[in-house]
């Protein structure tokens, strides 16, 4: 459309006018409008890009849910605990019964949980895990302490004692004093350690210097931390596992959520589509996939009632906050246009005085990282809403924040700031002429697009630059590590990533779309530099994927499609837009043909919804005979057609073909009204031959006039062989025939790890159980150093909790050396 957008704006009396007018051209240039009511050359090429626009999202919609569809029924994801899961909530208490839940659901059911009330085991847990974190502290603490007294002592002795000189007489045959310090220490030689607690730190330090703290429960009083944490854990311990003992035994209220393990995918799946109770809102809703390791277990313990009050609630809060959070996004909309409000404010005319890129980075840089940070905060709180709302993992959690958060993307960084920029910048022209507002505001719309140029530039570059030098990566793991002086606190920064969190960084690049989308009639060149940074984004992202980033959070592929479905809010405002901009202008013809291609768009949504919800939210059957057709199952044995033989119609009918006699009866008098009967019979034979004489003389004019060829090139473009090798652009066109389910399942790898190779042998005891229910407390590391206190420690420790010294290693300096590959708490990742 580049062409066609050129000639459109030079031919324009608008441009025209511009290009006499305009003493700086680029800025006119760049937030120039194509709009023009005496110009209507560009009037189909905005229909045209729009259908495109609606084409390409139907087309990406088919080939991803395709391949997502692959993907899933792989061995190595169908295999997946959670993929053979399904999560009830709302479970009425008649149903929250293992024995009752396997008789709904048939033999194909492996396992049920049902999981209880822990509230109580899930305080003690915490405080278990707090308590042993304190012990951890408080002996890295003595060991440093008695090292570094120990180390003052050796030097101490060393420079005390006299320096060894050799005798001429003894040059011979003389001896030699010893010069090694750990030798000449008095307090090293013939060390025998007595079996006391502390024994070996009490050679440096005394009882007194040890760590201490004051606990609520003591008042106050003064206990030594090492020995007190130990045997509050001792008691702990033996609290939690009496409680679990009776959580496995029955004990405790049951929650209404069930997790229901079934023997296959298949069985999985036809479980979660079938509707499981006659009431509303019962065993419902119903999730598969769903890991156990992400369930946000403050949401399982909520009843309907409670669900649906608390999501009215916070979906009332967000909206509130999208409407309110319109000031500080207003604000930053007027401060794009600091030169129009300097005319007008006498305050603030001081900034005409100031250089012209001064005033560029204050209308365009800084409005844009002011409204970058500003929308950095909300994804934080929106978790927060989706948590106290009910959602029950933090996959769905993410699913909730794109869909919000792009509500607040769309209103805020688009909506608001657009509007209140170009009323801005006509404010002063309209308060002194008001009957030119309608123009006014008609040529100053598209010139807020330069604000938008300056944001798509500093998110996609300095998000790309970021993403690619990861400079707070660099920041913890070579300043934040040497300020750390624990071993699991340098564990954390060197083996833990950062959760990527796509319900935030979606909405922000598909806004950028419908910025783009937007903008695309009425100012091309955002459309451009949107390409440009969005590609650079695309190269960045996939870069990280695949070298540096592992994602904690599952959300099922189901992030892509939304943001497919959200891009069409830009074709909804591209078109708004232009209505209004011809309004302004009084074309009514073009805003005529507009209004009906708004009501196309939107007949398009709701048909592409409607097809393409149910596919993205469940796996058909049908895929599952696919997939043993392709493997070579049972499928390829059954018969190919399910017509009767004739032994078989003549033993199930014996007198199918019997001639039977009727008795004459009394004749029946012929009525004028059984003239109809045999009348649809004839007019199907009718309809058919003239359609089939149509066909032929169609068929025969197109050949006369020669059509024939261009008629067989569009065919092959609609409706190719799917026996022919495809080129691109035809593999694009036809996602749904040649990019199939059977052609893009064959692309999987087929040598990938088995998952339940992975499992703990207990899983289904403990695998959808709350955490509190099996978490063992957290093993404790302390550094090995030379003088053993240690290895002592470690042997005392073991007796109440696990410990361990080893891959940690106390210096000459007493600064903590660590191999975090020998951390005691690693354990493998399961594929659940």
């Amino acid at each position: 459309m580049a062409p066609v957008d050129y000639r459109s704006w030079t031919a324009s009396p608008l441009a025209m006018s511009k290009t006499r007018t305009s003493s700086s051209s680029t800025p006119s240039l760049l937030g120039s409008s194509l709009v023009c009511g005496s110009m209507p050359r560009f009037r189909p090429s905005a229909n045209v890009r729009q259908g495109f626009i609606l084409f390409t999202i139907y087309r990406e919609c088919i080939y991803y849910i395709n391949l997502r569809h692959a993907y899933l029924l792989s061995p190595y994801y169908s295999k997946r605990l959670s993929s053979r899961t399904v999560m009830f909530n709302c479970v009425p208490p008649k149903y929250q019964d293992a024995a009752r839940l396997r008789k709904l659901f048939g033999d194909t059911v492996k396992n049920v949980w049902i999981p209880r009330d822990t509230s109580d085991l899930e305080r003690l847990v915490k405080e278990r895990d707090e308590t042993a974190l304190r012990l951890e502290k408080a002996e890295i603490r003595l060991v440093k302490m008695a090292n570094r007294r120990r180390n003052k002592q050796l030097k101490a002795a060393a420079e005390a004692k006299p320096e060894t000189v050799q005798s001429p007489r003894s040059s011979a045959g003389g001896s030699e004093r010893s010069e090694d310090p750990e030798k000449g220490h008095p307090l090293q030689e013939s060390i025998v350690l007595p079996d006391v607690n502390g024994s070996v730190a009490a050679q440096w330090i005394g009882a007194s210097e040890r760590p201490y703290h004051r606990p609520l429960a003591n008042f106050f009083r003064r206990v030594d931390t090492i020995k007190w944490t130990r045997n509050r854990i001792k008691a702990l311990t033996h609290q939690i596992n009496k409680l679990r003992r009776g959580f496995l035994k029955g004990e405790g209220r049951r929650l209404p959520t069930a997790f229901v393990e079934f023997s296959s995918q298949a069985d999985a799946e036809r479980a979660y589509q079938t509707l499981a109770h006659n009431r509303p809102l019962h065993m419902s809703p119903r999730y598969i996939g769903i890991r156990p390791d992400e369930i946000v277990w403050s949401s399982v313990q909520m009843r309907w009632l409670e669900r649906i009050v608390r999501s009215f609630m916070m979906h009332a809060l967000i909206t509130a906050a999208i409407v309110f959070w319109s000031l500080p996004s207003a604000l930053v909309g007027v401060v794009s246009n600091i030169k129009f409000l300097a005319k007008l404010l006498p305050f603030l005319a001081w900034i005409t005085e100031l250089p012209d890129a001064v005033t560029g980075i204050i209308s365009g840089l800084l409005p844009a990282l002011a409204l970058s940070f500003l929308m950095a905060i909300v994804p934080w709180l929106l978790r927060g809403c989706a948590r106290l709302a009910g959602v029950p993992s933090l996959s769905m959690i993410e699913l909730f924040v794109q869909h919000a958060y792009f509500a607040f993307q769309v209103v805020q960084v688009f909506l608001v700031t657009t509007l209140t920029s170009a009323a801005s910048a006509a404010l002063t022209q309209v308060l002194k002429d008001p009957l030119s507002a309608k123009d006014l505001l008609a040529d100053n719309l598209p010139k807020s697009s330069n604000f938008y140029i300056s944001y798509i530039l500093i998110q996609c570059l300095a998000v790309g630059a970021a993403s690619v030098l990861r400079a707070f990566d660099i920041f913890r793991h070579h300043v934040m590590a040497k300020a750390f002086d624990n071993p699991r606190g340098l564990y954390k920064i060197w083996y833990r990533e950062r959760p990527m969190h796509w319900g935030a960084i979606f909405p922000v690049f598909t806004n950028m779309g419908v910025i783009a989308i937007s903008y695309c009639c009425i100012a091309p060149v955002v459309l451009g530099f949107a390409t440009v940074g969005l590609y650079l984004i695309y190269l960045v992202y996939k870069y990280n994927l695949l070298y540096v980033n592992d994602s904690s959070i599952d959300t099922r592929g189901l992030v892509y499609p939304r943001a497919l479905m959200h891009l069409l809010v830009g074709v909804y405002l591209a078109t708004v837009c232009l209505i209004g901009l011809f309004a302004l202008r009084s074309a009514f013809l073009p805003m005529v043909l507009m209004i009906g291609f708004l009501v196309f768009t939107a007949l398009v949504h709701v048909s592409l919804r409607e097809a393409v919800s149910p596919l993205l939210y469940n796996i058909p059957r049908a895929l599952a005979m696919e997939m043993e057709e392709l493997d070579g199952g049972p499928m390829a044995d059954y018969p190919q057609d399910d017509f009767l033989t004739d032994a078989d119609i003549t033993a199930s009918y014996p007198d199918f073909f019997d001639p039977v006699e009727e008795d004459e009866g009394p004749a029946h008098q012929v009525n004028g009204s059984r003239g109809v009967e045999g009348a649809s019979g004839l007019m199907a034979s009718v309809n058919d031959w003239s359609t089939n004489a149509l066909a032929k003389k169609l068929q025969t004019t197109a050949e006369n006039w020669g059509l024939a060829g261009p008629i067989s090139y569009v065919s092959y473009w609609m409706h190719p062989d799917p026996s022919i090798k495809p080129g691109f652009i035809l593999r694009w066109l036809h996602p749904g025939t040649f990019d199939d389910f059977s052609t893009l399942r064959r692309m999987i790898p087929g040598d990938l790890p088995d998952p339940t190779e992975t499992y703990p042998p207990d899983y289904a005891r403990r695998a959808y159980w709350p955490p509190e229910m099996a978490s063992p407390a957290p093993i404790i590391w302390i550094p090995r150093d030379p003088a053993g206190v240690s290895a002592q420690e470690v042997e005392h420790c073991r007796k109440v909790v696990g410990c361990s010294d080893e891959g940690a290693e106390l210096n000459d300096k007493c600064r903590i050396e660590v191999e975090v590959d020998k951390a005691p708490f690693w354990v493998p990742r399961t594929l659940y």
